[in-house]
């Protein structure tokens, strides 16, 4: 440097500024290990700080040595730096595969957990049916634990009466290796809980090939909502082809019940037309009497509409009210009334007096009642040597029956007609099932009735009698008000 001031004042800072970046850097690097106690390269980090220490050490005494011969210092530190340097190259080393593994470790985790939050339980087992891999939601779907999943045999959550079968199929699957979707099976499948209950599922299969062999993925779903909701657009259905059924079948006779009081209103008006033509003072007791007959008359029309409108009604979302059960028959018999009159049927009603109000849909139990009637109307008419009459009777639940549950209102209808055989008795309310000819009826009737008096917490069957055919109807009493007023 031929001692030149300048240079030798460059060569100081220099070193110094050196050593000083060399120890702040260490310093950095010592907090970040502290702070991070758990990080699993803080080893690296401190090896990075000891060199930053010796190299700023180095450049430190190459400074001072302008002024003091250190030479056994320097060459030491020096010594010191290059042995620290080479244990930062061999953990580099060491470490270097871990790092580069890194990205592939975060995909991993990012794996993992989306498969443990699928909305779909998954699961791995090998070719012996023993589960190797299972999500977080098939725990919660099974109601098991990890440790009680992984490790059994995937037979432990199918139903026990399809075990047997469930292992032959999955031998057959494992052997063709070819996946299947989950809406390729018409069969239901179910699974099984902790709790030993079943539940609807459907399932998706795909082999895996491995170097250990070859593993089949599934993902199970649990499809009980959307079961429930299956059946209950089924029994909307149900309900609506029902009605139809019954109007479709009433239809003439409701034109008749229709036409005849009009034929009435129209015959009175003619004759006040005819009064006020020929007679200047018009008879007060005629006219009285040929407007009470026109009153009376719409009132019976308007009486079989309201009834037709009701029963077109759905009611299956109206809410629950309090309802008279004498006035709940009498609009049912009065529906039909014309229509046994005009095939010689008598139709009678035996209401007990005072009955409790009962809570319910209206219309459904209109609707319930209206379909037993017509029923026994088939039955009877379809043969002249029936005994021609039906009679619908209401009072309460005997007490020995009460005792053993809740007080409730017993509907009954009762038919002359030639009762019911022992062989179609227990198919009688299924649905599609029915005894009449062929276009006469598609048998939902009963099973939808027997649905809906279930939904209000009653009953409706068929009673063993070898006597008339009796349908007995119960609702429980939910209300304390009789027809009259409190009890």
């Amino acid at each position: 440097m031929a001692w030149g001031p300048g240079l030798l004042r460059l060569h100081v800072v220099s070193e110094l500024l050196i050593a000083m970046a060399c120890f702040l850097v260490s310093i950095a690097l010592l907090r970040v290990a502290r702070q991070r106690q758990g990080f699993r390269y803080n080893g690296v980090l401190l090896c990075f700080a000891a060199c930053g220490v010796a190299f700023g050490a180095t450049h430190a005494t190459a400074a001072l040595e302008l002024w003091h011969p250190l030479n056994w210092v320097s060459y030491g530190i020096e010594a010191t730096t290059a042995a620290i340097s080479l244990l930062t190259l061999v953990v580099l080393v060491r470490i270097m595969p871990k790092v580069f593994a890194i990205p592939d470790e975060l995909a991993d985790h990012r794996f993992r957990e989306l498969l443990e939050n699928a909305p779909d339980a998954v699961m791995q087992v090998d070719s012996q049916g023993t589960i190797v891999i299972a999500n977080r939601t098939a725990e919660r779907m099974f109601g098991y634990s990890h440790e009680e999943l992984v490790g059994s045999n995937i037979d432990l959550l199918v139903p026990q009466a399809g075990r047997d079968a469930h292992s032959a199929l999955r031998s057959q699957f494992m052997q063709s290796g070819v996946p299947r979707l989950m809406h390729e099976r018409e069969i239901a499948l179910h699974g099984l809980h902790k709790d030993e209950t079943e539940f609807p599922v459907e399932i998706g299969l795909n082999p895996v090939k491995t170097e250990a062999g070859v593993y089949v993925s599934a993902i199970i779903r649990d499809v009980t909502d959307r079961k429930q909701l299956e059946r209950e657009l089924e029994r909307e259905r149900e309900l609506r082809v029902q009605r139809v059924e019954v109007l479709a079948r009433l239809a003439a006779d409701l034109a008749h019940e229709i036409k005849n009081p009009l034929a009435i209103i129209h015959a009175r008006a003619c004759d006040l037309n005819e009064l006020t033509t020929h007679t200047e003072m018009l008879p007060a007791v005629e006219v009285a009497k040929t407007c009470d007959s026109i009153v009376k008359t719409t009132e019976r029309a308007l009486r079989v509409i309201r009834s037709v409108e009701a029963l077109a009604h759905e009611g299956s979302n109206d809410p629950m009210q309090k309802a008279n059960v004498r006035g709940l028959i009498e609009q049912s018999v009065e529906l039909l009334r014309m229509r046994y009159e005009t095939h010689g049927i008598a139709l009678e009603t035996e209401i007990a007096d005072e009955l409790p109000m009962v809570e319910c849909r209206e219309v459904q139990i209109e609707q319930i009642l209206i379909n037993l009637l017509t029923n026994a109307f088939d039955a009877i008419d379809g043969s002249e040597n029936n005994m021609r009459w039906v009679k619908v009777r209401a009072g309460m639940r005997p007490a020995a029956v009460q005792s053993a549950g809740s007080e409730a209102v017993r509907i009954e209808v009762v038919d002359g007609g030639p009762g019911v055989t022992a062989e179609n008795r227990g198919r009688l309310m299924e649905t599609f099932f029915t005894t009449k000819p062929r276009g006469s009826g598609i048998g939902i009737g009963l099973s939808v009735s027997r649905t809906i008096a279930e939904d209000h917490g009653g009953t409706l069957e068929l009673l063993d009698s070898d006597g008339p055919t009796c349908f007995r109807l119960t609702l429980p009493v939910l209300a304390l008000h009789t027809e009259g007023g409190p009890k």
